[in-house]
């Protein structure tokens, strides 16, 4: 699993460094956003957006999967009896809003 996050964080940093290099090697009394071979232009927010999924990707390959069942298991566990007070406060609340 950490080995496909890797591929794609990877290759969203290629797509993004690969659209770096086009604007760079466009044409100056263009403008900064457009490309001079075809008339297209370059979407910043998109760029960032771009950016910002091969960070969350990273992070994502970070996590290790197999432990986190355990782990969730342990906190319910640690927690029941605010989870249970949690549920009794949401049914109260329900019968006071639903009727």
């Amino acid at each position: 699993m950490r080995a496909v996050f890797g591929f794609f964080s990877m290759l969203a940093l290629g797509l993004m460094l690969a659209a770096v290099i086009v604007v760079a090697a466009s044409d100056a009394t263009n403008g900064p956003i457009r490309l001079p071979i075809s008339g297209l232009y370059l979407d910043y927010a998109s760029v960032v957006i771009g950016l910002a999924l091969g960070v969350v990707i990273v992070v994502l390959g970070q996590i290790r999967w197999s432990e986190l069942p355990g782990r969730a298991a342990q906190w319910v566990a640690a927690h029941w009896r605010k989870l249970r007070l949690f549920a009794w406060a949401a049914l109260f609340v329900a019968v006071l809003v639903y009727f």
